[in-house]
């Protein structure tokens, strides 16, 4: 059993929804694109995107005429999925729901992913096996997570600041969920799934100017609103202090920050 994130609620996503489809959406589509491919989705294909968030792959694999699926338990994601679906004028079937009890029959899709969302259930062992349930035989799934963050330059000179005040060790084992190869291999494994692959793919963003890189950054993550929000009067100047040291660390820009992430692929027997 996986200790229990604050990610690992709604509340967290409902919180930055709109400032992650706007800052992160277009990258992400990098690492579903890839994901799409090693599963080998197609027109036609049956796909279940768990915890779809604002429906990235859900999107591209509706768009390639795959026959979508896509679940999420924050009601601001599945609100923007909705509404991205509507402006698309794609079919994809939105459930509100759980990643780890999903409301589907066994071997009812061809392929199944869930990117950057799984690595934060409480259960990630059961947010596996639910994957490998309710895929087919000789289907594939697709998991994202990320690499260490401080192996990025840039993302160090962002987050030293917060990791200082919080207290926080990103570098010591099993800080960020899924966050080295052979924990990804084995999780997966251990669910039943065979010929599982860790691949590494990079995505990067580019911003103006390094101050536009921290608001950017500390708006649409996820763990920063929540520290944003615990930290109360103390986080005004503690963003000041992470601007001076980015700065200080980096010049004042223009900078590109590179996402790099595990795709972890598997095969149902």
């Amino acid at each position: 059993m996986s200790a229990v994130s604050p990610l690992a609620q709604p509340e967290a996503w409902n919180l930055v929804a709109p400032e992650y489809v706007r800052e992160l959406m277009p990258t992400f589509e990098t690492f579903s694109r890839e994901a799409l491919l090693r599963a080998g989705v197609a027109q036609g294909t049956r796909v279940v995107d768990v915890a779809t968030g604002p429906g990235t792959l859900a999107l591209l694999a509706a768009r390639d005429g795959a026959r979508v699926t896509a679940v999420d338990f924050s009601p601001e994601m599945i609100a923007a999925l909705r509404g991205r679906t509507a402006e698309a004028k794609l079919d994809v079937d939105i459930l509100e729901g759980d990643g780890m009890a999903l409301p589907f029959e066994a071997n009812a899709f061809d392929a199944a992913f869930s990117m950057f969302g799984l690595m934060f259930f409480p259960d990630r062992a059961r947010g596996f096996q639910e994957l490998h349930r309710v895929l087919k035989p000789g289907g594939r799934a697709v998991v994202s997570s990320w690499t260490p963050f401080e192996r990025s330059k840039e993302l160090r000179a962002v987050y030293t600041r917060l990791w200082e005040q919080m207290g926080a060790k990103p570098s010591q084992p099993g800080a960020i969920p899924l966050s080295d190869p052979d924990t990804c291999q084995r999780e997966m494994s251990s669910a039943g799934f065979t010929h599982v692959t860790v691949n590494e793919v990079e995505g990067s963003i580019d911003y103006p100017s390094t101050a536009a890189m921290v608001d950017a950054t500390t708006r649409s993550s996820a763990p920063v609103v929540l520290a944003r929000r615990a930290l109360g009067p103390q986080w005004e100047p503690l963003l000041w202090s992470m601007h001076e040291y980015a700065q200080a660390e980096l010049g004042p820009g223009p900078q590109r920050v590179t996402l790099t992430a595990y795709l972890t692929t598997g095969t149902r027997p």
